[in-house]
């Protein structure tokens, strides 16, 4: 069971969020580079997500992706229960990548996908007091950092994100963690730091094991 403390790593927000498909499915296209090779989708999972903070409101996610690039994992998107996977990893390939499906960039590249049923009895936990769920997009990078503080949800140049507010404000004490086993991973992601909009509706928590703590943690 490999151990992952770090990773770029996608929620979704609500059900069928095509935005959170569509820019996982294409974040890191370019001409030279293809950002991994296979996917895995993992049903009838748990990802239990801990939240220590009054106005971050997270359900625990049921399905996921897990997306490789030489066999090491590369990218995790973690997905509502009652999510149409297919149907939504259906309309991501079918999205255009400049003049291109990224279908059939997909089958150009073979980029292979897995199926994981794990089977297990649904850990519910709603988002408090019945508010809709906080717009979350967890970094583990500074690249990513400078775009999501614009309001993208991507790294590359895409249109898909969060604009409602073009403002952050930094909180210094927040924990959260993302807890995930699939048959060959254990991922376990803490944050304890984040970046909030003005309007309380997008948060950006920060990875503590990534490279943006990397410094800190070494004076520690």
């Amino acid at each position: 069971m490999k151990k992952i403390n770090t990773v770029d790593l996608w929620t979704e927000q609500y059900e069928n969020q095509y935005e959170c498909f569509n820019g996982a499915f294409v974040d890191g296209f370019s001409d030279d580079n293809i950002p991994f090779d296979e996917y895995k989708v993992v049903r009838n999972c748990n990802c239990l997500i801990e939240v220590e903070h009054p106005d971050i409101k997270i359900s625990n996610k049921h399905n996921a992706i897990v997306f490789y690039k030489n066999k090491e994992v590369v990218r995790l998107v973690v997905l509502n229960k009652d999510t149409d996977v297919d149907k939504c990893i259906s309309v991501a390939l079918d999205q255009y990548y400049g003049d291109k499906i990224l279908r059939d960039i997909y089958e150009k590249n073979n980029i292979s996908c897995k199926v994981l049923d794990m089977q297990e009895e649904p850990v519910v936990k709603e988002a408090n007091d019945n508010k809709r769920e906080t717009d979350v997009g967890s970094c583990d990078r500074w690249n990513l950092l400078y775009s999501m503080l614009k309001g993208s949800y991507t790294e590359s140049d895409t249109s898909y994100g969060n604009f409602e507010s073009d403002r952050y404000e930094f909180i210094p004490n927040v924990y959260i963690k993302y807890e995930l086993s699939t048959n060959t991973e254990k991922f376990l992601i803490e944050h304890r730091c984040a970046f909030i909009n003005t309007i309380k509706t997008r948060l950006i928590p920060i990875q503590e094991n990534s490279p943006l703590t990397m410094d800190r943690n070494k004076g520690e």
